[in-house]
């Protein structure tokens, strides 16, 4: 029976190295021997240590940043908005390789579940990118539920949703017309991916969680927010930075007749038996149409749904198949789910109590039962994203040693060449995950296209990219796929590592089996070790002309024959089926 009870036990180096591939972007060999001696209970005291992120993005042109401007688009002498956008991106991509606690991971299951797009966001809208991003790692430890109430404001999600454009129709005076909606985009993607979820479709518009009708009285609570425009900040611009946050957030939408406060629809939101005919309405009249009294109805929309139990169980759920396995049985749904569920509710849905719970459990370390065919350990495929992190952070690669003579946080040939072209739009992008440009408003295929999911990462498209990875890495090139050409904007030189990291690099066992017990979930067998070792690794030589060899290196720097025999194992066990999972 599936166990969500803590486990108590020493990690050891298997559980403790199972533990850091879920929960960071991939352990080094230290990391592995240094969390083996803790329990669960104290490896994630240490995960969930909560360190801000302190830089900024840096603008090449300027040599500064101008994400501190409330109006950077009216600003003289930055560069291209698209161009900044893009910066950052690498910014965030770095933060990720270099985060040595959960917040990495926390950032993109967040940025899957609040789900916006580069492409949408337009021109001029670099700032609020980087203050979405920032909205995301405010609370990647803190209340899902106060997220959301912050993703009503948040300008990125209100340009990508259409939020924007959700303003109640005036009409010419004294008309009002305070029924129609001109966009319910955001309110439909709030219950259906965000939040509840749909359910099993009962009849036309009920789709048990939540009917058609709930989604118009739900756009009417969130209408009458507007982006920053920062080329004519109004003088009624109310709230621009959050005093919790201290983020920017959207604007009070002023409307095109100076007798209406805002574009908020007031009067009765209705809502359905799904939400026991909740009725809110704390702006019944144009006159109490204030800003408070939206900031009421929106408080009071959002303890409606949050109050749902079946809102805690898709939020549960979704952390589950994030760090657990893609498969959710009734076993899994009473015990795992139910519980993990209970605690959200209880807890104002605290990210921190609800992860450290499920990843303290005996069911993430596979050790509630003896079912050989449910294994979580080695159950999810590597998005590219992980794959390439953790291939970087094991073996201590960083863009900046390529540019040793402009190595600071404002290096344009390493923001642009390796995190913006290589990373993004190379390979995450040919191994189908376009990162942040993701094909819909659900994201990434693999951590919600049902019945795949993380499947969904490996197939005739995308295998092609993780082939590649190691010979990207020691060549310093893209592949030659169509316009992909050119410098990859990273290297590794592997014997140089294999010296620094390897207790006896002479010894051709110590090379193979330390590499590939830290990289691999599982020791590998005798007839799988036999192949790494030789027919992979050491070619035509054997053990004693392994050791002859590198005892030349060292005595004449001479690596032609250790290089050779090295890369070949590098490329190999990237590549191999082992490493594709976590």
């Amino acid at each position: 029976m599936a166990d969500i009870t803590p486990y108590t036990g020493l990690l050891g180096e298997r559980l403790a190295a199972h533990l850091l591939r879920r929960a960071t972007f991939g352990p080094t060999k230290a990391d592995i021997i240094n969390f083996a001696t803790k329990t669960p209970s104290q490896a994630m005291a240490i995960l969930l240590t909560n360190a801000p992120i302190t830089t900024k993005p840096i603008d090449p042109m300027t040599q500064t940043t101008w994400v501190d401007s409330i109006a950077p688009g009216s600003s003289i002498g930055h560069s291209d908005d698209t161009f900044l956008r893009f910066m950052v991106v690498s910014w965030f991509s770095e933060n990720l390789r270099i985060g040595n606690t959960i917040r990495s991971k926390m950032l993109l299951f967040l940025h899957q579940n609040w789900i916006i797009t580069l492409e949408a966001l337009g021109g001029n809208s670099s700032f609020y990118f980087y203050d979405y991003l920032k909205l995301l790692e405010f609370y990647h430890v803190g209340s899902y539920k106060t997220l959301a109430k912050k993703m009503c404001r948040d300008n990125a999600m209100l340009v990508f949703l259409n939020g924007n454009d959700n303003n109640r129709i005036i009409g010419s005076y004294p008309f009002v017309d305070n029924d129609k909606i001109p966009n319910e985009n955001f309110a439909r993607e709030f219950f259906e991916l965000f939040t509840i979820g749909k359910g099993p479709q009962t009849t036309p518009g009920n789709y048990t969680n939540y009917t058609e009708e709930d989604i118009k009285a739900a756009a009417k609570v969130l209408s009458g927010y507007k982006i920053i425009d920062q080329y004519n900040l109004p003088n009624n611009a109310i709230d621009l930075i959050d005093p919790v946050t201290g983020i920017r957030q959207c604007q009070v939408g002023p409307t095109i007749v100076t007798y209406q406060t805002n574009g908020h629809f007031f009067g009765p939101k209705v809502f359905s038996a799904a939400f026991g005919n909740i009725t809110i309405n704390a702006t019944p009249t144009e006159a109490a149409n204030t800003v408070a009294n939206m900031g009421i109805e929106l408080d009071q929309f959002i303890d409606m749904v949050f109050n749902k139990p079946e809102t805690a169980k898709n939020i549960s759920r979704k952390l589950y198949r994030f760090f657990v396995q893609r498969n959710i049985n009734a076993d899994v749904e009473a015990n795992i789910i139910a519980p993990l569920a209970t605690t959200l509710q209880n807890n104002n849905y605290n990210l921190n109590m609800a992860v450290s719970q499920l990843l303290q459990s005996k069911h993430f370390y596979d050790l509630d039962d003896t079912n050989a065919t449910n294994n979580r350990i080695g159950a999810i495929i590597k998005s590219p994203l992980d794959l390439m992190l953790h291939t970087l952070r094991f073996f201590n690669l960083s863009p900046f040693t390529l540019h040793p003579s402009n190595s600071s946080a404002d290096s344009y040939a390493v923001w642009s060449e390796f995190y913006n072209n290589s990373l993004r739009n190379y390979f995450c992008k040919t191994a189908d995950m376009n990162v942040f440009d993701p094909p819909n408003v659900a994201g990434y295929a693999g951590y919600y296209l049902a019945p795949k999911y993380d499947r969904n990462w490996f197939g005739t498209s995308s295998i092609t990219q993780r082939y590649y990875i190691g010979h990207c890495l020691l060549e310093n090139k893209k592949q030659p796929f169509g316009y992909y050409q050119g410098d990859f904007g990273i290297q590794i030189n592997i014997v140089a590592w294999v010296q620094a990291n390897i207790s006896d690099p002479k010894n051709g066992n110590k090379v193979v089996d330390e590499m590939v017990n830290y990289l691999y979930l599982e020791t590998l067998d005798t007839t799988r070790r036999t192949y790494f070792l030789n027919q992979v690794f050491l070619g035509n030589l054997s053990l004693m002309n392994w050791q002859v060899e590198w005892n030349n290196y060292i005595a004449t720097n001479n690596d032609t024959v250790v290089r050779q025999r090295l890369e070949e194992l590098f490329k190999t066990i990237l590549f191999a089926q082992e490493f594709q999972l976590m």
